[in-house]
């Protein structure tokens, strides 16, 4: 005989559990091994290299230096220049400074600058131009008659006699060497200084004729500043005694 629950025991029934449905785990992926025949591994490194070089190249750009020819002291325009006058400087210059600075001592030696170089600074190819036909004359100065003197300076020279008052001799020109003066000269004394400047043939005569002059006693000035356009000369015929025109 079958036998079934009563109700009240129905009620005290536990449910039977219902299994859930498990999710399929998705198939891991394979990371692939990278290759060195990766492009973008190659433009890296590449990147990387150039970079590398490329700052290694400034930096040994920046610290080399190259040798240029400077001024020893300050040297006023139309100075006839010599190895005493400059130096080899070692310097730091966008594109070495080719074809604006000397490299070469010897490329400036016997030039005429055209505009005035201070003491250190580089002398530029631009600003020498040659010498052209000249004399080379010496100037006496006594004693207190001019300050010391020095290559590189540009002067003024006066020359008076017992004839004439003071008269402008030369009105702007530039020191090419100075000696002391040992009592040869054609001033009385000694303790003056021998001045040595280059002219053109014209001006030489002239101040060779100024010392011809009775009594003649020479002076001079240190000009300063840019050079400016004289007018003419004054002529010295007064100045000469009849002995001596």
């Amino acid at each position: 005989m079958w036998q079934f629950p009563l109700m009240s025991e129905l009620g005290t029934m536990s449910p039977m559990p219902v299994p859930l449905a498990q999710p399929s785990s998705p198939r891991p992926r394979r990371i692939a091994t990278p290759s060195w025949l990766d492009l973008r591994l190659v433009l890296g490194v590449a990147l990387v290299l150039g970079s590398v070089l490329l700052g290694a190249k400034i930096v040994s750009g920046a610290r080399h230096t190259y040798p240029r020819v400077a001024a020893r002291h300050d040297l006023a325009v139309g100075t006839i220049l010599t190895a005493r006058d400059l130096q080899v400087s070692r310097v730091q210059l966008p594109g070495h400074g080719a074809g604006v600075y000397l490299g070469d001592v010897s490329n400036a030696v016997g030039r005429q600058l055209s505009r005035a170089v201070s003491a250190g600074e580089l002398v530029p190819a631009g600003a020498l131009a040659r010498v052209a036909a000249q004399t080379t004359v010496t100037v006496p100065l006594a004693t207190g008659s001019a300050p010391d003197l020095r290559k590189g300076q540009r002067v003024e020279l006066w020359v008076s006699a017992s004839s004439c008052p003071s008269q402008v001799l030369l009105s702007d020109v530039t020191v090419q060497a100075v000696r002391a003066d040992t009592g040869g000269s054609f001033t009385e004394g000694s303790g003056g200084q021998n001045v040595v400047i280059s002219v053109s043939p014209a001006l030489a005569d002239r101040v060779i004729s100024a010392l011809a002059f009775d009594q003649v006693q020479l002076r001079a000035g240190v000009l300063v500043g840019p050079r400016v356009a004289s007018g003419p000369l004054p002529d010295l015929a007064s100045c000469a005694t009849p002995a001596s025109r």
